[in-house]
């Protein structure tokens, strides 16, 4: 049986040792529980031949961007 743990303390995986296909990410918003497999997240919903950029910042540093500031063409990943 798994045991709760901590997003900050899991083993990080590496590349090598992802199955796209038969892994699963886990989403856990309040209640309801969900899963995606790594290949159906890039696959079908992170498509863009406009991005050019790709910035990680945490959600007070994006929400302090002005929309000047905002690229289009940057795909933004917001960490906890």
């Amino acid at each position: 049986m798994a045991v709760d743990k901590k997003i900050t303390s899991l083993n990080a995986l590496e590349i090598v040792d992802l199955d796209l296909v038969n892994d699963s990410l886990v989403i856990v918003n309040q209640n309801e529980t969900k899963k995606i497999t790594p290949n159906k997240l890039l696959d079908s919903y992170v498509k863009s031949t406009n991005i050019n950029n790709v910035v990680k910042l945490t959600q007070n540093e994006y929400n302090q961007l002005s929309s000047g500031q905002i690229d289009s063409a940057t795909l933004y990943v917001i960490t906890i």
